[in-house]
């Protein structure tokens, strides 16, 4: 029997190029050919020639129903079993072994995986990168080992949650755990799985340090000149609230009349939308990724949420915003139960349509190891403005010499346009000082902070009718 599967030129072209990733060749069936299935199956799967010496020569080999029927069930012993196709191709039998979809497979000696033209066996934390990486070992069903329900549980947060999600505490703490999915009973004792960790204790600081939420506010467009800096620690939800509060003192606000005593609040960028974006990194993020924060950014002119692990296994970029891949079911379904997010993928589609009502510019994302949604600021002030305004940077250094030289590393060209600002009016404030540079009055207060702790300048008089001196060169 001759199934011509292959063409002479492909087969030549194949012993050729020699063993490679997805290529494997084998004189005989012996014990070792559990191992290269089980590692094709790991990997991207590939191809086994039977009846080819390692240095690419073929030799041939009688095939028989019976050794079809050993490799096969060589293929059948493994855990879970590998489909294969056998083919023969002028006395060489090739084993295709396509792609494993219910990885990791196992052999009688172990987990293998191909590496370069080789079967590997994978070590303890192999295995363990190897299950996290093909999303078989999740960081939210783990147990905590170092979580102690004396020490570290609160109840107080467990009571805010039911009290969010309309749910009436009348079981015991231990029983609404185990039905929420966060904590098992194993032989008699509570232990709390990472998602219970992260939504109920008072601080993930020393239990799981990567969920910090950290806040940053820079002075221009760069990561240079640090304004502001926020690290939140507790739980995720008071962490999910207290980022959007920081981002929301951060942007510009105008005011429109409404024939009411109040007026209508409208923010630079849709509040909701941010809220999606925060939400989103925080059910999303890798969280088995240790030293790395879900990281917000405020610049002049955009605003950046950024999360470690990049997109979930099975969402690719061209899917992204149309297909819902979950890296973290618990947490979302738990935010999902206080009405936290809509479980149904449709966060990104939501900030795009959000924009849009707004009149705002659409938001950008970046892939890789990080994950991450930016969004543009309207009216930031370019380089050009900032001069015809009369705050060039030069300007600045003419006329205050040895100051703007001094603090020039500690002060960003913002801070130092404020500065000229409060030089040229001592009695300006910080509302007027915004309205002049384009930023948000809580913005200008923390450059207002900085030169005061710099010993630049100080306030004197009262809070209401005082004004600012400017320190002389010498101090």
């Amino acid at each position: 029997m001759n199934n011509k599967y292959l063409s002479d030129n492909e087969f030549d072209y194949i012993l050729q190029s020699g063993e490679s990733y997805l290529v494997e060749f084998k004189e005989k069936v012996n014990n070792s050919l559990s191992r290269e299935i089980t590692a094709f199956a790991n990997a991207s799967g590939g191809r086994i020639f039977i009846g080819v010496t390692d240095s690419g020569e073929p030799k041939g080999i009688t095939i028989t129903n019976k050794l079809r029927s050993q490799i096969q069930d060589i293929a059948n012993n493994c855990q879970p079993v590998v489909q294969i196709r056998l083919e023969e191709f002028n006395n060489i039998l090739t084993i295709i072994i396509p792609e494993g979809k219910e990885k990791p497979y196992q052999c009688s000696d172990g987990f293998y995986v191909r590496m370069g033209a080789n079967a590997q066996k994978m070590k303890r934390d192999q295995i363990i990168d190897f299950l996290q990486f093909e999303g078989q070992l999740s960081f939210e069903e783990q147990f905590h080992k170092k979580f102690n329900f004396e020490r570290d549980y609160s109840p107080s947060k467990l009571s805010g949650f039911l009290k969010f999600a309309g749910i009436t505490q009348n079981l015991d703490d231990e029983t609404i755990l185990i039905n929420l999915g966060v904590a098992e009973k194993i032989d008699g004792k509570l232990k709390m799985k990472n998602a219970g960790v992260l939504f109920f204790t008072e601080s993930i600081h020393l239990l799981c340090e990567q969920a910090t939420i950290t806040c940053a506010v820079f002075d221009g467009t760069e990561r240079i000149h640090i304004l502001n800096r926020k690290d939140y620690t507790s739980d995720i939800i008071t962490n999910i609230d207290n980022a959007l509060h920081f981002i929301k003192q951060e942007l510009r606000v105008k005011y429109e009349m409404t024939g009411t005593a109040r007026r209508k609040e409208i923010y630079e960028l849709p509040l909701d939308a941010i809220r999606e974006a925060v939400i989103n990194a925080v059910v999303h993020r890798d969280y088995f990724l240790k030293g790395s924060h879900t990281v917000i950014e405020i610049f002049d002119d955009r605003l950046e949420i950024s999360n470690p692990g990049g997109l979930p296994k099975g969402l690719s970029e061209k899917d992204f915003g149309k297909k819902a891949v979950r890296r973290n079911q618990i947490i979302a379904s738990l935010l999902h139960r206080i009405d936290f997010v809509e479980n149904m993928g449709t966060g990104i589609n939501k900030i795009r349509d959000l924009l849009k009502e707004a009149n705002a510019k659409p938001p950008k994302f970046e892939f890789g190891d990080f994950y991450s949604i930016i969004f543009r600021r309207e009216g930031e002030t370019t380089e050009k403005q900032r001069s015809n305004n009369g705050v060039d940077t030069e300007v600045i250094r003419n006329d205050f010499g040895m100051i703007s030289e001094r603090f020039r590393n500690d002060f960003g060209k913002n801070v130092l346009a404020a500065l000229l600002l409060i030089a040229e009016n001592n009695y300006i404030t910080a509302d007027e000082i915004a309205k002049k540079l384009n930023k948000s009055s809580r913005t200008i207060e923390l450059y207002i902070d900085k030169l005061k702790k710099k010993g630049v300048i100080i306030r004197k008089g009262p809070k209401l009718g005082g004004y600012w001196q400017v320190l002389d060169n010498d101090k």
